[in-house]
């Protein structure tokens, strides 16, 4: 699954796939990627990554997700806090940046 943000959207893309986590960023929006992030509730900007809002993953996979992908988000969280990339309270998991 990925973020992909572009100028005025921000969007999840492949909610299935719980193996892969990124940010694909628009050159174009590079400079609105902060208020994005913001008015849409996807998350915030930290140190070049983004924190993005659990909450906003899950609103933005219903309805467009499979079986058995409570099970593997609650997997992929686990392993994102075991790399020490999901806040102390669990509600960001950080994601890397790339630019598309």
């Amino acid at each position: 699954m990925h973020v992909r943000v572009s100028p005025g959207s921000v969007a999840l893309d492949e909610p299935d796939d719980c193996t892969s986590f990124k940010v694909l960023l628009s050159e174009a929006a590079r400079d609105k990627l902060p208020a994005l992030l913001r008015t849409t509730s996807a998350g915030q900007l930290d140190d070049g990554d983004v924190l993005v809002s659990v909450d906003w993953i899950r609103n933005e996979c219903a309805g467009r997700i499979g079986m058995g992908w409570n099970y593997r988000f609650a997997n992929m969280l686990v392993y994102a806090a075991g790399k020490g990339w999901l806040s102390e309270d669990g509600s960001h998991v950080r994601a890397h940046v790339e630019a598309y």
